[in-house]
């Protein structure tokens, strides 16, 4: 029992640092009025000689006698002069990653006074299990090594009384001390209370362009070298040594104490401590493979809204202190008190489930269209009397002609300029009134485009130039590129290779444009599929109907008859909408299906085209075998 009032003394006490007095903390082990029957005064006395029985030995707490105040030693070593702190430096091998499981075999630390290593603690651990091959051959340490050596019960004493409070320093400190305090909490009710550094947070601060961050990579970059690496006392000197340089960085860097030291290495990009609400347990639940969370703040009420490849791997990274978070990222972490989530069978799937619970609940934290892939588009305003070739974000709903997706906004906007050069196409802004005083724009003045806002080109003749566009969009006209490939052609007869280098690149560009627009016009403007993904569910698929590029329905199949449900919405609804413009709620299943189809490689499944009302049934053999292969890939693998 005693070691458990001590540790929740400690926890009452170090959340305090103005003090606490006696009574404060006699009301807290003990309630008012109960007791042994000892008279009031007599009680008291008890009481107090209680206390200080229990804590007043402990380094851990201080007592001013004179104001009756109890404090935690670490508000006062917070003030330290870091030159004048003593660190301890320690290194732990075990036979594996998890306490419990796995166990101590050696134990090292080393003492840094004034700026130099002293004493050194070494013991070799008998963890009561054998020790595994592979451990073996990193370690050198042997069963026959440890079988005559004490256990932990022996050993821990003497490496409390060597690190009594002052601050550890460790590699990847959180694993050391998962380990001992698994041990102390075993031992002595409780964990170590000292404060703890690390010398890999502090890397990521102080070596920020340092793409690993091993003792080995560490030790690299500071020139420190020592023998016997991956044993723990060779590798707590290490440690020791890369700590010293560290600390004359940071002293460079105006910190001189040591409640700076421990903010450093928890400080975001923001300038704000990294910290967050969220258990380790929360984090530790969540699955591989892909799907959607949600995170959730203090109340439960919903923060923000993501898709993941990988949801454990994504979720995890929001909870590491990265330099790549940015200030709305942090702000969101320090918010999030639990996170939910719910598995896919398929990067889509959890992409359009996404887009439609975003769009559904609108989460604070979520900005509009972030979520959608990025990817750009061009738009030709063709109900417009003199269209306009210009840049989009995604297909919106009007009545327009879109070419793409684009990977990047750069190759869209290198081809904007092709295709308004090439066909005079005007790109500014807004609607024209076509005047022969007007001053063109630069385009117009050099012959990138055919002006018409200076009546240089007619209405009719501009038109003709915006069907001749379209018609080499669908493969019917190669008036222009056979052009190109003349002026190329000649260009490099007359020995001018670098212009004919050129043409040969605007070239390529318009192929580029012509197959993309080839193999994803129909998902953009006219999009008419049936999509069979992996489930997450067992002896199912997810299936998607898409007809005039819109997502109609979808859900998951078993069986024949769940399909003849999506054959018989193809008769119904083939030629239904075909004239009428995507509705703002249909934008973000068309935008997630054009990028995810422009990759093949990505599709998982399978894709049926339809070009009739009745394809599905048409390809029902088809469709039932790739069913029948979905069905038997197993989730969980």
């Amino acid at each position: 029992m005693f070691p458990t009032v001590r540790q929740k003394l400690y926890d009452y006490v170090a959340a305090r640092p103005g003090g606490v007095s006696s009574a404060e903390l006699l009301n807290l082990l003990f309630t008012p009025g109960a007791g042994s029957g000892l008279r009031p005064n007599r009680r008291l006395e008890f009481d107090t000689r209680f206390l200080h029985t229990a804590i007043g030995t402990d380094p851990h707490f201080a007592y001013d006698a004179a104001s009756d105040l109890w404090y935690a030693t670490i508000h006062s070593a917070l003030q330290w002069a870091i030159a004048d702190t003593e660190f301890v430096v320690l290194d732990l091998e075990t036979t594996g990653f998890k306490p419990g499981p796995a166990a101590i075999t050696e134990m090292a630390a080393v003492r840094i006074t004034h700026g130099r290593l002293t004493d050194e603690f070494h013991a070799l651990v008998n963890p009561g299990r054998r020790v595994p091959p592979a451990v073996i051959r990193l370690t050198g340490i042997t069963d026959h090594m440890l079988r005559d050596q004490p256990r932990i019960d022996a050993v821990f004493p003497d490496f409390q009384t060597f690190i009594g409070s002052a601050p550890l320093v460790a590699h990847h400190a959180d694993f050391d001390l998962a380990f001992l305090n698994y041990d102390a909490q075993r031992l002595m009710s409780g964990p170590l209370l000292n404060p703890v550094l690390c010398t890999r947070r502090l890397a990521k601060r102080l070596l920020p362009s340092l793409r690993s961050r091993t003792l080995d990579a560490l030790a690299s970059a500071c020139g420190v070298s020592g023998p016997d690496r991956h044993r723990a006392l060779g590798d707590a000197r290490i440690t020791a040594e890369v700590f010293l340089i560290f600390l004359e960085q940071l002293s460079a860097r105006g910190i001189t104490t040591l409640g700076q030291l421990l903010d450093f290495q928890h400080i975001a990009r923001d300038g704000r401590r990294f910290e967050y609400q969220l258990p380790r347990l929360a984090l530790a639940r969540i699955p591989d493979g892909p799907g959607v969370y949600r995170m959730l703040n203090r109340e439960g009420r919903l923060l923000y809204i993501g898709k993941a490849k990988n949801l454990k791997r994504r979720v995890r990274s929001y909870f590491t202190n990265s330099a790549g978070h940015s200030d709305k990222v942090l702000d969101l972490v320090r918010h999030v008190h639990d996170v939910s989530y719910e598995q896919t069978g398929s990067e889509l799937e959890a992409a359009l489930r996404e887009a439609s619970l975003i769009r559904t609940l609108k989460p604070p934290y979520n900005t509009r269209s972030k979520h959608l892939p990025r990817v750009a588009f061009l738009k030709l305003s063709v109900t417009n009397p003199f269209p306009r070739l210009s840049l989009a974000t995604k297909p919106a709903s009007n009545r327009a002609l879109y070419i793409g997706p684009f990977r990047s906004r750069a190759l869209a906007e290198q081809a904007q300029g092709l295709l308004a050069r090439l066909f005079g196409l005007r790109t500014c802004q807004g609607n024209l009134t076509p005047d022969p005083d007007f001053s063109p724009c630069v385009s117009g003045q050099i012959g990138a485009c055919s002006a018409p806002c200076n009546v240089r080109v007619s209405r009719a003749a501009y038109q003709e130039q915006v069907e001749t566009f379209q018609r080499f969009l669908e493969g019917n006209d190669t008036g222009v590129r056979d052009s190109l490939l003349a002026k190329r052609d000649a260009l490099a007869a007359r020995l001018r290779f670098e212009s004919a280098a050129r043409l040969q690149k605007d070239l390529e560009l318009l192929d580029h444009i012509l197959n993309m627009h080839r193999r994803f016009n129909w998902i953009i403007t006219r999009a008419h599929a049936f999509l069979l993904l992996p489930s997450h569910q067992p002896g199912a698929a997810q299936a998607y109907l898409v007809l005039n590029g819109r997502l109609i329905h979808g859900s998951r199949v078993h069986s024949e008859d769940d399909i003849a449900t999506f054959a018989r919405l193809t008769r119904e609804r083939f030629s239904q909408d075909r004239d009428l413009p995507l509705r703002p709620e249909e934008i973000d299943a068309s935008v997630i299906l054009a990028a995810w189809l422009r990759d093949p490689d990505r599709w998982q499944g399978a894709v049926f085209a339809i070009d009739s009302p009745t394809a599905l049934d048409d390809r029902l053999d088809e469709i039932r075998l790739a069913l029948g292969d979905l069905q038997r890939i197993d989730p969980d693998v």
